[in-house]
């Protein structure tokens, strides 16, 4: 049992702080009760947050206010989609907010989600899983699919010189070239801003 801890505990901080997960992401180390108990001990110990029945983070923590930060709800929404086998992609306003592009926090995290529409209550924040036919929206690459939904949400020729700089310092050169690949089948305009965005990576 106590490797099994060990192997759990350097998994979860191998993830780092604002990771979240559920029972499953740890099905290989051993029984489903046995991993029940090592996260029920770790929650206990404060070295994990339970967020709701079966769902915990790796809680970030501020040293200037010195308490938890609220759980990074793009990680929670991809710890549900993994327990469940749902293909997601943020919603507009969501993925605005996920990629650095607005500020402001939403009152409600929507996904698009391959699965059915499910609300959940995460501490005091809300998560939506809308079904959606994913069609050219579901993009192999979850980078990729959420600046799709970004940019669409912004609006054909809205986007500003300064979110293309935004956008263009999250993924590296290499890594825009396949993305600039991997979407070449959506909507045209979209495409024309990833390509304008790629050419922005220093």
């Amino acid at each position: 049992m106590e490797n099994i801890t060990n192997k759990a505990i350097s998994r979860i901080y191998g993830h780092g702080r604002g990771w979240a997960f559920t029972q499953i992401d740890f099905f290989d180390l051993g029984e489903k009760n046995a991993i029940a108990k090592i996260l029920s001990r770790l929650v206990q110990k404060g070295t994990i947050r339970r967020l709701k029945h079966g769902l915990f983070d790796y809680p970030r923590y501020s040293k200037l206010i010195e308490e938890q930060l609220p759980p990074d709800m793009g990680k929670v929404a991809d710890a549900l989609a993994r327990k469940y086998q749902w293909n997601i992609v943020p919603e507009g306003s969501t993925a605005l907010h996920i990629l650095g592009l607005d500020n402001q926090v939403p009152a409600r995290y929507i996904f698009l989600s391959s699965g059915p529409n499910r609300e959940y209550g995460i501490l005091e924040q809300k998560l939506t899983f809308t079904h959606r036919k994913m069609s050219h929206t579901m993009i192999e690459d979850h980078f990729a699919a959420t600046l799709v939904q970004a940019i669409q949400a912004i609006g054909r020729g809205k986007l500003t010189e300064q979110q293309r700089l935004q956008l263009s310092s999250l993924r590296t050169a290499k890594e825009y070239q396949k993305i600039v690949r991997d979407t070449k089948s959506i909507t045209a305009w979209i495409h024309d801003e990833i390509v304008d965005i790629a050419g922005h990576v220093e």
